[in-house]
């Protein structure tokens, strides 16, 4: 008998822990499912950018603080007050950032003579201290003009490629030249008002 009891006190015991798992398992899934519901998340680094929020100004304001802004440009270049200019234009496949007087190496073949003008077309930005205009992509050929004096053309020194294998009687030499040209930024001018 004593046996017997031990039996039915084991198989009690068993199906207790059992019941109890249940029972806490189904208490947790539901407090879960009630704070998802209620949206009561635990403020951590994942449930919010670690960044401040981003208020976006007013666009009235801003209209107003952008007539400003260009008003002084217009101001600056009308009474030419903006000191020296650099600009940044895009001349044989390359961005060139140039001031008055800068020269450059172009290693290019242009079809202008020595001592020849010409005017460089393709102007990305053109700056002082103060301000900045930037083209989007380009700025418009009547608001900006940049020229430059073709001042020297010429070809670069020899530059020697060699491919060699040894011993397997494999030799290649290439030897190669590049035309340059030299040019002197002349002028770099703004129009006298912004649009």
């Amino acid at each position: 008998m004593a046996m017997a009891l031990e039996t039915i006190a084991a198989s009690y015991g068993r199906a207790l822990s059992r019941a109890a798992s249940l029972l806490w398992f189904t208490a947790r899934k539901s407090s879960q499912s009630t704070s998802v519901q209620q949206g009561a998340l635990a403020k951590t680094s994942l449930s919010s950018p670690p960044w401040p929020e981003i208020k976006l100004p007013d666009p009235v304001e801003e209209a107003k603080q952008h007539r400003e802004i260009v008003q002084k440009v217009n101001e600056q270049i009308a009474a030419r007050q903006y000191g020296r200019l650099f600009a940044v234009v895009h001349f044989a496949s390359r961005q060139w950032k140039v001031t008055s007087e800068d020269l450059i190496l172009v290693e290019n073949h242009i079809p202008a003579e020595c001592g020849d003008r010409i005017r460089m077309e393709k102007v990305l930005l053109v700056g002082t201290e103060d301000f900045t205009l930037l083209g989007r992509p380009l700025l418009g050929k009547d608001l900006v003009r940049v020229e430059a004096t073709v001042i020297e053309k010429t070809e670069s020194w020899p530059k020697i490629n060699m491919r060699f294998r040894r011993k397997r009687h494999f030799q290649r030499k290439r030897i190669m030249i590049v035309p340059q040209t030299v040019l002197r930024i002349n002028t770099i001018e703004i129009a006298p008002a912004l649009l």
